[in-house]
């Protein structure tokens, strides 16, 4: 459906699907780069350095991927209070490009929507703890969520977290704030 809408797919390979990552990490150990971006950046006192690598597919992938033409190796190198990390992303994609940096700010833009929306909701809200699984109660409460990021959001507050804090000991701030609203 993706490539019928003259779209392209990139998608990040998981552990969840075994034989298609263990192709992909051999290609990565022994197939040559093809295109490299590195970026470099101090955030919050983290330093970070992330390395976008493209590979060409070989015969090793599974055939259920239609115009595989990209494996892109994301090595990310992080220093916090905690020490010095390390992680490996491998990703597949069908652009066709030799630009490693277009795929770097593609797959960062998907990690700044993950941090922005997806973090808030899962660590925050909580909401993959709920007992609202399915059905419309589930549907309602996603919804009441995604309006208080809005509503923070929209009346300056950078930190949903602190946001949160700041209003369950403030109550008459967050009368005022929802009557503005």
């Amino acid at each position: 459906m993706i490539l019928d809408s003259k779209n392209n797919y990139l998608v990040k390979v998981k552990g969840n699907q075994p034989k298609l990552l263990k192709s992909i990490k051999e290609i990565v150990d022994t197939s040559s780069v093809i295109s490299s971006f590195t970026e470099e950046q101090t955030k919050r006192g983290r330093k970070e350095k992330r390395i976008t690598n493209l590979y060409l597919p070989t015969s090793k992938i599974p055939d259920s991927w239609p115009k595989l033409n990209r494996i892109i190796h994301v090595e990310r190198n992080f220093e916090s209070k905690k020490g010095i990390h390390q992680t490996q992303s491998y990703y597949i994609s069908s652009f066709l490009s030799r630009d490693a940096a277009k795929f770097s700010k593609g797959i960062r833009g998907h990690w700044f929507i993950e941090n922005k929306l997806h973090w808030v909701k899962d660590v925050i809200q909580k909401e993959d703890t709920t007992r609202h699984k399915s059905g419309s109660a589930a549907k309602n409460m996603s919804l009441i969520r995604n309006i208080a990021i809005n509503i923070i959001r929209k009346n300056g507050f950078e930190s949903v977290k602190y946001a949160t804090i700041f209003f369950a000991s403030n109550v008459k701030e967050l009368n005022k704030l929802l009557n503005r609203t």
